[in-house]
């Protein structure tokens, strides 16, 4: 989509280089003066419509966090009372999220029963809505707290591993076990996101939240709320076990495979040195005799 835009703001620049010439050409002409006029008119119409839709998209976008900050977004962000002091920590902390939703949208995407948890609990959509909240709402950056430092992270931390470990060749029960309840805690978690968001535009959608409430009063959800920080901390610690251990099994069969090799090789110089034993005997036994 792009590339036609710019290959038709290509076209109007050269439609009013061209016909701004053919304008200075036929200047003796009365008639072809005016017609070449016309069409330098509608060129430049044209341009300055096209530059009009570039700006209000540009508007439009808001603040990317990874560019210096627009004069437009500046006045948004001192309209809504922050100092210079607390735009530069809101923009610091939205582009750390944004990168964290990024890759957990990418992790996601990638290993089949975590892109089902997205589906189901519509974990990135939710993350990205309130993100685009709180960039209309930068004041209220404190009500999403719990999102931003807590339950985006953890998501992401927890997903990345679950991604690494399910990579393994050889997993075991207690392997499996945990990446189940890995999942689990991320539906959690995902859940928990929902309600982030919906707490934060509550005064918007009270009914939406009513409804969603008694449709997950219908379903056995995991209570993220009643998760300890010592539980995830635990949990994250058994997955790390995990990989631990994946990593010392692989190394002690990469030893014995190397030892393994090298037995083989030094075989047939054994049975050589055997062979050329065995030939000085014949020899000696013929001699003595």
């Amino acid at each position: 989509m792009m590339t036609f835009k710019k290959i038709m703001r290509v076209l109007f620049t050269a439609w009013v280089i061209i016909f701004a010439s053919c304008t200075v050409l036929a200047y003796d002409d009365h008639d072809s003066f005016q017609a070449m006029l016309i069409f330098t008119l509608i060129g430049l119409a044209l341009l300055l419509f096209n530059h009009r839709g570039r700006r209000e998209k540009s508007r439009n976008q808001g603040d990317s966090f990874d560019t210096p900050i627009s004069k437009q977004m500046l006045t948004h962000y001192q309209q809504a009372g922050l100092s210079d002091a607390e735009i530069k920590v809101f923009r610091d902390t939205m582009a750390e999220a944004k990168k964290e939703i990024v890759a957990l949208e990418t992790t996601m995407q990638e290993v089949p029963k975590l892109r089902a948890i997205n589906l189901n609990h519509d974990t990135i959509d939710l993350s990205k809505a309130l993100f685009a909240a709180l960039v209309k709402e930068p004041d209220h950056l404190q009500e999403a707290a719990p999102f931003l430092y807590k339950h985006l992270p953890t998501s992401l931390q927890i997903a990345k591993k679950y991604q690494e470990i399910s990579h393994h060749e050889l997993k075991t029960s207690d392997t499996y076990a945990v990446l189940d309840r890995s999942v689990e805690m991320l539906a959690a978690l995902s859940e928990q996101i929902k309600h982030d968001y919906l707490d934060f535009v509550s005064e918007d959608v009270t009914d939406l939240k009513s409804t969603l409430d008694s449709v997950n009063d219908n379903h056995d959800q995991p209570d993220f709320s009643s998760q300890s920080d010592q539980t995830i901390a635990q949990m994250q610690a058994e997955l790390n076990q995990i990989q631990h251990d994946y990593l010392s099994t692989q190394a002690e069969k990469d030893a014995t495979s190397a030892e393994n090799n090298a037995a083989n090789t030094t075989q047939p110089e054994v049975n050589e040195h055997s062979a050329d034993t065995t030939e000085e005997s014949d020899e000696n036994h013929d001699d003595g005799k």
